[in-house]
């Protein structure tokens, strides 16, 4: 048995904070949940899955665009030529109401439409039982823990729970209690980062196929599991459209500002990139390149120096590192204060309050005041600078 699980996929959604973004790159971005959802129902023809499994907001909205709907539809129609039933359910974005959707549910798409919990069966080619438990929102939100409401395995060879949610007031659910139902599988949504909460059995959030803010990144993409025995194993699989990426690009050896332009065109991306360039060591040229960030300039011309798959959208200066503050006194005399307060009188004293509660007083034993004044000097080292012998006249 092989099932491709992918969540969140928030057709219909805009890529946010990309005003500054040019013309050549916003139009890839118009079609580019589009051929993030090609790139989906590939990966699951390629790898020849027995089924997939869409664990909620599948669309941004309960109320998708026709133009969403119809080129959902028509991949849908592919996996239905390739014999791919898929299994899915609705969550608090794309909550179900029927009448919203214009065109009909293939056969092969199996729906899971109200908020009561249901099982669907299903027979692989190669005869294997599968069970898929799951539920949809029909409201924004669901208070109770609907894991709850959740049968036990059944007489099958493999069990799969499919939810949407994680904590109030999107159906908040235990990980006791998914593991307590015997599940081989847990196909997860809601959480948009990828997280593996647990692997006896796998408990997985996919996260986002397609990262529409700076804050998504680092994509799993799409989960393949496929049965060895009776085990399951997942492996991500890629399928963004577009990523987000933050490159960091030293100006050490720029002595003019004109040399940043041949640097930038050096800079090299695997795939589409919506690109966070940020510059460092640019002590040479920090006031005039400061000036020309500010003033949106450099980033309009550097977008026509950039190769086409780079979506240039931000251009930020890396923070020098802060200098230490001086203290005109020698670290052994720092040594000698500290040796001086670790002294059971002069260190009790300064915490007379902690010192008097007789249940923390048994705890300020010479270990304790060791590791506190070991922590004192660790912390000052690393905050100031101290006389050297060679500032001494």
């Amino acid at each position: 048995m092989k099932f491709l699980h992918a969540a969140d996929l928030h057709l219909d959604r805009a890529f946010e904070g990309l005003t500054t973004v040019s013309e050549h790159f916003r139009k890839y971005l118009a079609t580019a949940n589009q051929k993030m959802l090609q790139n989906i129902v590939d990966t699951a023809i390629t790898e020849a899955v027995d089924f997939i499994l869409l664990a909620g907001d599948t669309f941004h909205q309960n109320r998708p665009t026709l133009k969403t709907q119809r080129y959902f539809f028509q991949e849908m129609a592919r996996l239905d030529e390739a014999n791919i039933p898929v299994f899915m359910n609705f969550g608090n974005h794309d909550f179900y109401q029927a009448d919203r959707y214009w065109f009909a549910f293939p056969d092969t798409i199996h729906i899971f439409d109200g908020e009561q919990v249901e099982t669907k069966n299903f027979i692989t080619g190669a005869g294997e039982q599968i069970a898929i438990t799951s539920f949809s929102y029909q409201h924004p939100t669901i208070i109770e823990e609907m894991a709850e409401k959740f049968p036990r395995k059944g007489a099958v060879d493999f069990h799969i729970g499919m939810y949407h949610g994680g904590q109030a007031p999107y159906a908040p659910f235990q990980l006791s209690e998914l593991s307590s139902k015997g599940y081989d599988y847990w196909a997860l949504g809601h959480i948009h980062v990828p997280q593996i909460l647990a692997e006896q059995p796998y408990v997985i959030y996919p996260g986002t196929p397609q990262g529409h803010t700076q804050k998504e990144m680092n994509l799993a993409g799409v989960i393949v599991v496929e049965s060895q025995g009776n085990q399951l194993i997942p492996k991500a699989v890629p399928v963004e459209a577009v990523r987000w990426e933050k490159q960091t690009l030293s100006l050490a050896k720029v002595r003019q500002p004109r040399e940043i332009f041949p640097l930038v065109r050096r800079l090299s991306v695997n795939g589409p990139t919506l690109m966070h360039l940020e510059f460092s060591d640019a002590e040479n040229v920090g006031s005039e390149l400061t000036y020309q960030i500010a003033s949106g300039e450099l980033l309009e011309a550097l977008q026509e120096e950039t190769a086409p798959e780079i979506g240039l959208w931000q251009l930020s200066l890396a923070e020098l590192p802060k200098e230490k503050p001086y203290l005109a006194v020698d670290k052994q005399l720092i040594d000698h204060l500290i040796l001086t307060y670790e002294t059971p009188e002069i260190f009790n004293e300064l915490l007379n309050d902690l010192d008097q509660n007789p249940q923390l007083h048994p705890l300020m034993d010479q270990a304790f005041r060791t590791q506190t004044m070991e922590r004192l000097k660790e912390k000052m080292e690393q905050s100031y600078q101290f006389r050297r012998e060679a500032d001494v006249d």
